[in-house]
């Protein structure tokens, strides 16, 4: 009895394995997953926007570097027509003060000033990417903005800033994100600077053709 009871549980086990697995799968091929919104201060542009874009990142990441000035570049040209939404994957394996960055990245934000000390860390990446210590940057960069150095500091070892930067490395993961920047067009994904300008080369299509009233309809007088 005691060997039948202990068969179904490895059965059931496998089963629930086997389940979670294609769960997975389905969600990486179909860019499912949590539709968490990013926090105020990471988003930009309206609701209604006919482009939305998602953008899985990491501070010490070169291309992401290309990438977020291409980025700002486009919210200036395209205006309320697109909304991007930034989300933290800090590749922590090769980058080991990604996620501290990220940390900061956030509490410059919660101080209203989120771009700003994002830019920052971008800018100063050969400083403080392969640093031995934990940088002096952060600190640097937070003052040279005028922010709350020890509020700071405390956000950066608040637990749920921590937890929010860990969702979104899952939510990247559940959608297969493996390297950095990876975008998501409409649903659509776009790996690195130059897959990101070629799917900027189309908005303006994608625009035109969302504004365009539907088939069969007439357009209202």
């Amino acid at each position: 009895m005691i060997r039948k009871e202990n068969a179904q549980r490895v059965v059931l086990a496998g089963a629930v394995i086997f389940v979670s697995t294609i769960a997975v799968l389905l969600a990486r091929q179909f860019n499912l997953g949590p539709a968490r919104p990013a926090p105020d201060f990471r988003t930009f542009g309206p609701a209604s926007a006919l482009v939305r874009i998602t953008e899985y990142s990491d501070y010490a990441c070169g291309a992401c570097r290309a990438a977020a000035d291409a980025a700002e570049n486009m919210l200036k040209v395209y205006g309320r027509d697109v909304r991007l939404e930034l989300k933290h994957y800090p590749l922590v394996n090769i980058h080991r003060w990604s996620l501290d960055a990220a940390a900061y990245a956030d509490c410059a934000g919660e101080q209203g000033k989120f771009k700003e000390y994002a830019a920052r860390l971008f800018e100063g990446q050969e400083k403080w990417g392969y640093a031995k210590e934990k940088p002096k940057e952060f600190e640097a960069f937070a003052r040279g903005l005028g922010l709350d150095w020890p509020k700071m500091q405390a956000c950066a070892a608040a637990p749920e800033t921590h937890r929010r930067i860990k969702l979104d490395m899952a939510e990247a993961e559940m959608k297969g994100v493996n390297a950095t920047p990876t975008f998501f067009i409409n649903g659509k994904r776009a790996v690195g600077p130059v897959q990101f300008a070629e799917a900027m080369r189309k908005f303006d299509g994608i625009i035109e053709a969302r504004r365009q009233p539907p088939a069969g309809n007439c357009p209202e007088k």
